[in-house]
């Protein structure tokens, strides 16, 4: 068994970083076409940020490189470095992490719709993301984490083209959530119950949620997900929903209101935890204290 899987399969939960682009606005806020050529730009503040996560506790970092598929990068003219711009994002994590510690090669959702909704085919969606995959192996990522996913048909590309650009790494993918009065679905109508088959399916390491959710909706979301599965989940919540105040984006659910549920959300089954938008390396550091790192 990898070092990776028997991490994350210890007593406690496994605990992946917070936030990455409100940190990087505090360090480098001259990005250039997209965040991700903050690689190449700024490089020492890409590797703060992922210190200070590695200094709290994190278990592993996640790469600079959500939006780095050649079909998001089109739009910046960039599409023929993506494998570039991958693998610098890759490095950069890799060069600061301790030992015992792992880098998560991310992936994040094309901006695009599949046909019969867009004019994309899932063929040309997994061959993006396998050159993705391919910069985030070649730069020393330790698994692939597909994340904010709200489709399951880009997911699933997104896991095919992992594996074709990163045979042997294990693979992980998240979608993101909307609570409904009907339940949790996707934004495009993907249930629990039919995300839970289709990642079975798959035979990911793990599999969960990101985004969209505060800790409290995350935790109600996982206790509904653990009976359908014996995959280990993830949940990643934001900070709750983003608000305009004084002209910068905050968000409504205090740190103290996300970290009071993080013992309930651990208590419901989440195996793979962390922060997403609004959490800083201050939620990390106390979520570390709570599920024993520290």
């Amino acid at each position: 068994m990898s070092d990776f899987l028997s991490s994350i399969l210890k007593n406690r939960p496994f605990l992946m970083d917070g936030a990455m682009g409100t940190e990087l606005m505090k360090r480098a806020p001259q990005a250039g076409p997209c965040p991700e050529t903050c690689n190449l730009d700024y490089p020492q503040a890409v590797q703060d940020v992922h210190r200070e996560y590695f200094e709290a506790g994190a278990d592993a970092v996640t790469t600079h490189s959500f939006g780095a598929s050649p079909i998001k990068l089109t739009s910046a003219g960039l599409e023929g470095r993506a494998r570039e711009l991958c693998a610098a994002a890759a490095r950069l994590a890799a060069e600061i992490r301790p030992r015992g510690r792992f880098v998560a090669g991310d992936i994040g959702p094309t901006g695009k719709f599949l046909k019969p909704q867009g004019t994309y085919s899932e063929t040309e969606f997994e061959d993006g993301f396998a050159v993705q995959a391919e910069g985030l192996a070649e730069g020393g990522a330790d698994f692939i984490l597909i994340e904010t996913m709200f489709d399951l048909r880009e997911a699933l590309c997104a896991v095919r083209g992992a594996r074709k650009g990163a045979p042997g790494l294990p693979v992980l993918a998240s979608l993101t959530f909307n609570r409904t009065r009907r339940g949790f679905f996707t934004l495009m109508g993907d249930s629990l119950e039919k995300c839970t088959r289709a990642l079975e399916a798959e035979s990911l390491t793990a599999f969960g949620a990101n985004c969209t959710l505060s800790s409290a909706d995350m935790a109600d979301l996982i206790a509904e997900w653990k009976p359908m599965t014996k995959t280990p989940l993830i949940a990643q919540a934001n900070s709750g929903k983003p608000e305009i105040s004084g002209g910068s984006v905050v968000y409504d659910q205090t740190e103290d209101e996300f970290l009071k549920e993080i013992p309930r959300l651990v208590e419901n089954g989440a195996r793979i935890i962390g922060g997403c938008c609004g959490t800083t390396p201050s939620y990390i550091r106390r979520m570390a204290a709570l599920i024993g790192i520290r």
